[in-house]
C-alpha cells in the first residue's frame, strides 16, 4: 500500500483550457503538476507500478466552499502518472472519493493499491 498526501487539487474545469480552438492544460494545471510530482517524488521512490489498482482519495478542502467532489481526481491521478508512480490511471479499477475534514491548506490524501489478480 503506498500512501500519498498532496496539495488541495484544482476541479477539472480548472486544469485545461482552450486557446485558438485547442484545448491545453491551463496555468493553473501545470503549476499544480509540478507541486504535485515535487511532493510525490518526495513521498515515493519505489518502482513503478504495472498491475491493477484501487485509489482511495481523501479530499480535504481548505474552505467550507460547495464542492463536487467527482471534479478534484483527474487533477490528482494525472500528478500521479506525470510522477511516474503507474504508467497510466488506465491501471485503475476502482475508484473511491471521500469528503475528508476541512484544513487548510487543503490536501488529497491518496491511497494506492494493487488489486488482487
Amino acid at each position: 500500500m503506498i500512501e500519498l498526501t498532496l496539495p488541495f487539487p484544482p476541479a477539472v474545469n480548472n486544469i485545461t483550457a482552450v486557446v485558438r480552438g485547442r484545448k491545453i492544460t491551463s496555468k493553473r494545471g501545470r503549476e499544480y503538476r509540478a507541486a504535485a510530482v515535487e511532493m510525490i517524488q518526495g513521498q515515493y521512490r519505489g518502482s513503478q507500478i504495472d498491475g491493477r489498482l484501487q485509489v482511495q482519495i481523501t479530499l480535504v478542502a481548505p474552505t467550507r466552499q460547495k464542492r463536487d467532489i467527482d471534479n478534484y481526481s483527474k487533477a490528482v491521478l494525472d500528478a500521479i502518472t506525470a510522477a511516474g508512480v503507474w504508467d497510466d490511471d488506465e491501471q485503475v479499477d476502482r475508484i473511491e472519493i471521500i469528503r475528508g475534514e476541512i484544513r487548510k491548506p487543503g490536501a488529497a490524501v491518496v491511497t494506492i493499491q494493487e488489486v488482487a489478480a
